[in-house]
């Protein structure tokens, strides 16, 4: 196996330098410095709001920063318990020593392990709407948090493990971890209590051992952002999406981790919900996530994307406009990347110069949620037909290649996939309207097949064979994949 994984390896790094585009292809995107008018500090450990925001006297929230024309700087190291917001030509940075990002991060830390209450039969119950007994982000439930609890997951920071299988209904809880924290999802009828218990499946108290739990809370880490740049700053244990709501936005060096699995309030049925960077379309340019760069970021355990393109309109056209992911590197996502555009008038669908070029994934699929779905490939789409999406020159591996509908990028080619043979399908296509499709991991006759029903015929597909994969893995691990190493070093196991 050394002769293919050093041939593919070659190949890999030549894939990832082709399409790093150069720097000053991402100076038109973001916020125009020259119209920033103020600059201010905030310290979750130093500050204090009742500063003036200096650097020698930093603020110690989001509550009192400056919302339009602002270079923001957030201290390297601190965590801020609290969603960044609403934010108009705006540069977000980091500031101070070390190599630690700031953190902005929704988890909600129990701290009193006595907290749960034994129901019998294995399970476990905690009242969430406690304040006292949580630290972290935790703010008093009222009609104004009502949602806060509806939790993504459960997380034990003392050995960095997701505990995500949600289910939807009390009496579903079967096996140890499972947890089931409200079954509503009308949003209408959600209320300060909805999300109040949360329930554990498990034969003893589920703090024991010296874990450190806390749960994902719901909302965004980042969110309503016009014309920013967002750089050097990490987003952690948020139940809905890291990143939203960006238009203009120039996204550099972010670490997004333990992303999604909330229940979506106001979907059609109880369903879960959760991506690492999300640029949603509509029918408004006003209101589209258009123009945007996302490079250099590092997203990992994701419930849904790692990134997506999506969005719906019930008139007249929905077109994504300028967007690129480039030089990011995917880590256990659901998937790496996601694209769909939904017109219900049957208008003008399309993507215009929109690019996922040149990006790392890892093990895509295995998010960590312990919810596997046929879905679970490097690459998804419910579009109904081809459309003008780019994907090109990125690098998987341990995973299928597509999953979804039948509308396949129009332009996919030159990338890197190694499958696990076995494991891992080349393609799934759900069997909506027409007859679904599976194409399996098993041989040249498959990757035949695949590139006949996607029409790529320049990727390279390394199909590593069910005896050899570990041993394949930990060559590339040791090789040209040592970066990886880094990341998996907390989260690997």
């Amino acid at each position: 196996m050394k002769t293919l994984k050093f041939a593919a390896g070659a190949l890999a790094a030549s894939a990832l330098a082709a399409c790093a585009l150069q720097p000053s292809e991402a100076d038109k995107y973001g916020a125009d410095e020259s119209r920033i008018a103020s600059e201010v500090y905030v310290s979750s450990t130093y500050g204090d709001d009742a500063n003036d925001g200096s650097r020698d006297k930093p603020f110690k929230t989001f509550a009192k920063i400056p919302k339009k024309d602002a270079r923001i700087f957030l201290r390297k190291g601190d965590v801020f318990y609290e969603p960044l917001a609403g934010l108009e030509n705006c540069v977000v940075d980091s500031y101070g020593r070390g190599s630690k990002k700031p953190l902005v991060c929704g988890i909600k830390h129990l701290k009193n392990p006595a907290a749960w209450e034994d129901m019998g039969g294995g399970v476990w119950r905690l009242d969430m709407n406690k304040t006292e007994n949580f630290g972290g982000r935790n703010p008093a439930i009222s009609a104004q948090t009502k949602l806060v609890n509806n939790l993504g997951a459960i997380y034990d920071s003392a050995t960095d493990t997701v505990h995500g299988h949600k289910v939807k209904k009390l009496d579903m809880l079967k096996k140890d971890w499972d947890f089931f924290a409200g079954e509503e999802y009308e949003s209408k009828k959600i209320n300060a209590e909805t999300f109040r218990w949360l329930y554990v499946k498990l034969g003893k108290n589920p703090s024991s051992d010296g874990a450190e739990l806390g749960i994902t809370t719901y909302g965004n880490g980042i969110s309503g952002l016009k014309n920013c740049t967002v750089r050097n700053v990490a987003i952690k244990g948020f139940g809905r999406h890291g990143l939203t709501g960006c238009r203009g936005g120039r996204i550099e060096n972010l670490e997004i981790d333990l992303i999604g699995g909330s229940t979506q309030p106001g979907y059609r049925t109880w369903v879960r919900l959760g991506n690492g960077i999300e640029f949603w379309i509509t029918g408004s340019l006003a209101s589209s996530g258009n123009h945007n760069y996302v490079s250099g970021c590092t997203i990992s355990r994701t419930y849904d994307c790692g990134s997506t393109i999506q969005g719906s309109t019930e008139k007249g056209e929905i077109v994504a406009r300028d967007i690129t992911f480039t030089g990011n590197k995917y880590y256990r996502c659901r998937q790496a990347f996601e694209h769909f555009l939904t017109n219900r008038a049957d208008g003008k669908s399309a993507y215009e110069d929109c690019r996922f070029v040149g990006n790392f994934a890892w093990e895509s699929g295995n998010n960590e949620f312990s919810t596997p779905e046929p879905r679970d490939n490097n690459f998804l789409t419910y579009d109904r037909y081809r459309k003008g999406m780019i994907i090109r020159n990125n690098v998987c591996y341990g995973s299928g290649i597509y999953a979804g509908t039948r509308g396949w990028a129009t332009d996919f080619g030159d990338n890197v996939f190694y499958v696990e043979q076995g494991k891992h399908n080349l393609v799934f296509v759900y069997p909506w309207g027409k007859q679904g499709l599976t194409i399996p991991a098993n041989g040249e006759a498959d990757i035949k097949k695949y590139r006949e029903t996607i029409g790529d015929e320049t990727s390279k597909i390394i199909i590593v064979p069910e005896s050899e994969v570990e041993s394949v893995r930990e060559e590339l691990l040791d090789g040209d994949f040592k970066y990886v190493k880094k990341i998996l070093k907390g989260k690997g196991r």
